[in-house]
């Protein structure tokens, strides 16, 4: 069996807020309802954290600074009235970049009933990511993902042959 990197308990939540409301809604129409019975701010042009992961390092070993290594980041925002799902991969500088965005559709939505369930909702997509990256690269977690925080600092991402792992589609076109 193969080592995992990005195990469950590396992940874990950030909740706003818009979780609570997030975890008692039914679909996007209750959402928007909710926020408005609970008086919260929102502006359609900001994008809102409603349950962020933190960040997850790899590659500590390549650079002399602890401070710089790869990471990973993802998580649940509220961004022009959509619910998305979405993943960063930050380079060794701090430079990061959206690599994956998914708009959650109304089912998604209330399925997410409490934060074990974004949790194990963003850990399930994040776990498709490593077996995407694991698939790309090679057959050994950590020499995949050396060759992926090289990609990273490169900007040559195969990213078509990583994502392809992921259950969920990049749809945001859809609602654009």
């Amino acid at each position: 069996m193969q080592a995992k990197f990005l195990s469950k308990d590396k992940i874990f939540i950030q909740p706003t807020k818009f979780a609570d409301i997030l975890i008692k809604s039914s679909g996007y129409e209750d959402f928007d309802s909710k926020i408005i019975e609970n008086s919260l701010e929102y502006d359609n042009k900001k994008v809102y954290e409603i349950a962020q992961s933190g960040f997850v390092d790899f590659n500590q070993h390549l650079y002399e600074d602890l401070n710089e290594m790869n990471s990973i980041s993802t998580g649940i925002y509220l961004e022009k009235s959509l619910i998305t799902f979405r993943i960063f991969i930050w380079g060794s500088k701090g430079e990061g970049f959206e690599i994956f965005k998914h708009v959650l559709r109304g089912e998604e939505i209330s399925k997410l009933n409490d934060i074990t369930n974004i949790k194990e909702y963003i850990y399930s997509h994040i776990d498709e990511l490593e077996r995407g990256i694991i698939n790309t690269y090679d057959n050994d977690t950590t020499e995949a993902f050396k060759k992926f925080g090289i990609a990273i600092e490169s900007r040559k991402l195969p990213l078509k042959s990583i994502l392809e792992f992921l259950s969920i589609d990049n749809n945001i076109k859809d609602f654009s």
